[in-house]
């Protein structure tokens, strides 16, 4: 007996579109939906001149603020850093821990917030501290995380900011009662 003849199916030529969401694993998605693979280039993390440039920018913006030449430019700068740091960040391991984040942000959303004198663009050393902790983590993030990793994070802070607001990191992290 030839078993090449009863394994046969005749599958129809084209198949309609409800169709082919039923044959689909994930429901509601169609073929047309899915993303195509990462490329090789997005799996792999930035150059390293690309990744100096951006870190120093970060680390310029810092020095700016913290020797009193700072502007709203380079807490713009800071805070885009702060919110890409933890966007990148694998959500079940913090490095640096969540309260930097939190600290960070509170410092810097303060310059948001109130008006400042021209004078006044400045932070102490000690309020540094935690700045400083979220650039190192961006500036290792930058050399290691693939930069599809690095895009999607973009892109989901182009979307709070395209909404008109900074992601709120301390509702992020408040329990749900």
């Amino acid at each position: 007996m030839h078993y090449r003849n009863v394994c046969r199916i005749r599958m129809p030529d084209r198949l309609h579109p409800v169709e082919l969401s039923v044959m689909s694993n994930k429901p509601g998605r169609t073929n047309a939906a899915k993303r195509p693979p990462p490329t090789r280039t997005q799996l792999l993390p930035l150059s390293a001149a690309t990744v100096r440039t951006v870190s120093l920018r970060n680390h310029l913006a810092l020095l700016a603020m913290r020797n009193g030449y700072g502007s709203a430019e380079h807490i713009s700068e800071l805070i885009k850093t702060l919110y890409l740091t933890y966007f990148i960040c694998d959500p079940n391991r913090f490095e640096p821990p969540v309260e930097t984040y939190l600290a960070a942000e509170a410092i810097l959303k303060a310059f948001i917030r109130e008006p400042v004198a021209p004078d006044a663009w400045h932070i102490d050393d000690l309020r540094c501290k935690s700045i400083e902790a979220i650039l190192c983590a961006h500036d290792t993030q930058l050399a290691t995380t693939p930069l599809h990793r690095i895009t999607e994070a973009r892109r989901r802070l182009d979307h709070s900011l395209k909404k008109g607001c900074f992601p709120d990191l301390q509702a992020i992290h408040t329990p749900c009662r």
